[in-house]
C-alpha cells in the first residue's frame, strides 16, 4: 500500500471503531484530541476512557464517511472527512443522525503513520456537502 492508502485506512479504522483502544490505536501519548463534545485532552490513555464511556451508552454506532480529502507533504498529512454517524442507545432508541466533520493530522514517525491531532465537530442541520 502507498502512503495515501495507509493513511486513509487508519481514518476508516478510527471511524469503524467501537472502543477506546481501537479509536486510539494509531495515536501516541502526544496526540491532541478536540472532541465534538466539550472536551479536549493530550494522550491516548485519557481519550480511551472518554471513548469507552461514550460507546458504553450505545448498542451500535455506524459511521459512514461521505467525503475524505487527504493531503500529504513529505512525512506530514492532513485528512479532512465528512461523516454521518447513526447511533442506537442501549435501550434500543435510535438517535437522529449526526453530521460530523473530522480533521486528522498525521506524521510518519520511525516509518509509521501516527495521528498527532484529531478534531471532530458536529454540524446540526448541515447536509454534508462541501461547496467547491
Amino acid at each position: 500500500m502507498n502512503d495515501k492508502q495507509i493513511i486513509e485506512e487508519i481514518i476508516r479504522n478510527i471511524a469503524s471503531s467501537f472502543s477506546g483502544e481501537q479509536s486510539t490505536k494509531d495515536w501516541n501519548n502526544e496526540t491532541i484530541w478536540f472532541d465534538a463534545a466539550p472536551y479536549a485532552c493530550i494522550g491516548k490513555d485519557k481519550a480511551k476512557k472518554v471513548f469507552d464511556e461514550a460507546f458504553g451508552n450505545l448498542s451500535s454506532c455506524k459511521v459512514e464517511i461521505l467525503d475524505m480529502r487527504t493531503r500529504i507533504n513529505g512525512n506530514s498529512a492532513l485528512v479532512c472527512s465528512v461523516q454521518k454517524w447513526d447511533t442506537v442507545n442501549k435501550d434500543g432508541s435510535q438517535n437522529p443522525p449526526f453530521m460530523m466533520r473530522q480533521n486528522d493530522y498525521l506524521e510518519k514517525l520511525d516509518g509509521k503513520w501516527t495521528v498527532l491531532h484529531e478534531h471532530t465537530s458536529a454540524s446540526d442541520g448541515w447536509n454534508g456537502k462541501i461547496d467547491e
